[in-house]
């Protein structure tokens, strides 16, 4: 079921909870924000569900443990039925079992007690996104996703790794580097408001070391079962060429940043600057594929064939997905403009940057420099003469450490 926002309308929020004395609590605290934001209250799952059919909600703030439809049940209905609402949990239940199995099917998990600040800014932000991703179409086809489509593999060799009680943080954050999915999934849940944290976390070494190991078995399990239910579609050796691409993007990055503050937000960016690929594979192959034909045919970017065939590209969609999810904001920032003109030639050295040349980098170590898009690849040899020689090498380096080298089959595909 599609709702649509009338034109000029307030955004509409529905709260949810059992407890009247909690709703009649953000009624009050939020009513300064009538003005802004169209305020609707539920006293449980069941009268949640009855507003929703009346009036579909532009974003659900829920509690979790209710009597009857609870809130898991709850916002799995709505990604199902309503899956352009931004699904927010607000509660007291912390037990990390089921706030994993949450993080499947909401945008966002915050604790009770919530500074009103903190919620507002979640959800003032959630609704900011809409404006990256102006195709309602997609922005529905995002928010019917529990995850990015995962490789078949990451499961067997994390459950082989956690069942080690010897096991090194080193050894698993590698696994789930080499997996786009698993490694947003864990910057998802760690940069949730779940843990409280005073700045965001973009390395998946430090996730693990702060979500601890149960918490990651947690995690790629609800990842295992999403991949069997929606995966079985995909192309698995597109999907592991474009794995391998993005892991090649991230060290790349990671190698060139210098400073060593943007090395995490580099490394997490290049990791995941394509994931909103997985997204089009899996739920727009046909579309996808023409798009990519056509840049094989005629040598325009795929952003252009993409923007044109379905109304947006690979990095604003990726860009939106990781923003409702609550990632840091350079991470979000470098995916949605790794392919931006405008900020390659800027002149300044930043995330953004970085990443870009780190893509162009990865595909030019691991295959003839001469291909791709011309004006990507003149800004590549610009840089590339105007001080930065050495990143060339610092790519090939890191495409022979991954078995990539140049020529090679299967290191990622049309930019």
């Amino acid at each position: 079921m599609t709702q649509r926002e009338p034109e000029g309308a307030r955004p509409r929020l529905l709260f949810v909870d059992d407890e009247a004395a909690i709703l009649n609590g953000l009624r009050h605290v939020f009513h300064p924000l009538r003005g802004r934001w169209d305020m609707r209250f539920a006293c449980g799952g069941a009268e949640a569900l009855e507003r929703l059919e009346a009036e579909p909600a532009e974003v659900v703030i829920t509690d979790m443990r209710m009597p009857g439809i609870d809130g898991l049940e709850l916002l799995r209905q709505i990604r199902r039925r309503w899956p352009l609402a931004v699904r927010i949990v607000l509660s007291g239940y912390a037990d990390l079992a089921v706030v994993a199995q949450a993080s499947a099917v909401a945008h966002q998990y915050l604790l009770k007690p919530c500074d009103p600040e903190v919620l507002s800014g979640v959800i003032e932000r959630s609704l900011e996104l809409r404006a990256l991703l102006a195709s309602e179409q997609l922005r529905e086809m995002v928010g019917s996703l529990g995850s990015l489509p995962a490789g078949p593999r990451t499961y067997q060799q994390l459950s082989a790794a956690l069942s080690d009680p010897e096991v090194e943080v080193r050894s698993l954050a590698a696994i789930v580097e080499a997996d786009v999915a698993m490694a947003g999934r864990v910057l998802h849940f760690v940069n949730s408001a779940y843990y409280s944290l005073s700045r965001k976390i973009a390395s998946i070494e430090e996730a693990i070391v702060f979500i601890g190991v149960n918490t990651l078995r947690n995690l790629t399990l609800t990842l295992e079962v999403f991949t069997a239910l929606h995966g079985e579609s995909l192309d698995r050796a597109a999907l592991e060429a474009e794995e391998r691409h993005a892991l090649l993007t991230g060290r790349i990055a990671r190698r060139i940043a210098g400073d060593a503050t943007l090395a995490d937000s580099t490394f997490a960016a290049g990791l995941l600057h394509d994931c909103g690929k997985l997204v089009l594979m899996e739920r727009l192959p046909r579309g996808f594929a023409e798009a990519r034909q056509r840049v094989e045919r005629e040598g325009i970017p795929l952003s252009l064939a993409e923007r044109e065939a379905l109304g947006a590209d690979h990095a604003e969609l990726g860009a939106y997905i990781l923003g409702l999810w609550g990632l840091p904001h350079p991470i979000v920032e470098a995916v949605a403009f790794h392919h931006s003109q405008a900020r390659l030639n800027q002149g300044t050295i930043d995330g953004v940057v970085l990443v870009g040349v780190a893509n162009l980098l990865a595909h030019a170590a691991a295959r003839d420099l001469g291909s791709g898009p011309e004006r990507e690849l003149a800004c590549l040899r610009d840089m590339l003469a105007g001080g930065h020689a050495a990143w060339l090498g610092y790519a090939k380096r890191e495409a022979a450490e991954l078995g990539l080298g140049t020529g090679a089959a299967g290191a990622g595909g049309v930019r």
